[in-house]
């Protein structure tokens, strides 16, 4: 049998990355692309987002330092000096591909994942797991109306090898 079709589906856009503003208040980030999703958390009016990709009408993005995010225990090492009974803060990934949870419990969504010597900042501990800040691949989703595209940051300028930048000329002030 000979197989003479190929199909080709392409669901997600991955164009380029951009920054966007949220334009509303009290807008849900989910752990999936559906309203039907578990709620991460929360943003509010004119807080800065990166979206990474768009899957209909909704942008992938990078998730906020607000947003709660686990790690077993067993899968960090601390690379802190703590005193004995003194949570450390910063900790190191001793295991591949280790799932990054919302919460404390292996049925929660996946947030992202880390690998062998990815650090991890600690938040807390409890009951088998550390809340962690949220991963730099951890990832939610958000409705694309409640995201507004902002313009690409202006460039900064560079002197060329041997040349100063100038002082802003002063203006006189009229008394």
């Amino acid at each position: 049998m000979i197989f003479l079709g190929c199909a080709h589906f392409v669901f997600a856009k991955d164009a380029a990355s951009f920054r966007g503003e949220v334009n509303s208040s009290n807008i849900n980030v989910r752990a999936d692309s559906t309203l039907n999703s578990q709620v991460i958390c929360a943003l509010e009016r004119k807080e800065k987002v990166e979206v990474i990709s768009e899957f209909f009408e909704w942008y992938k993005i990078r998730l906020p330092k607000t947003a709660p995010s686990y790690i077993k225990k067993r899968f960090v090492a601390c690379v802190d000096e703590t005193p004995d009974n003194e949570p450390c803060r910063n900790a190191r990934v001793i295991s591949n591909r280790v799932n990054i949870r919302l919460r404390p419990v292996e049925s929660s969504p996946i947030l992202g994942e880390v690998n062998k010597t990815d650090p991890v900042v600690i938040l807390g501990q409890g009951q088998g797991w550390y809340k962690i800040e949220p991963i730099v691949n951890s990832f939610g989703w958000i409705h694309k109306k409640f995201v507004t595209k902002l313009p690409p940051a202006p460039a900064t300028e560079t002197p060329a090898v041997g040349e100063q930048l100038k002082e802003p000329e002063k203006e006189e002030k009229a008394d």
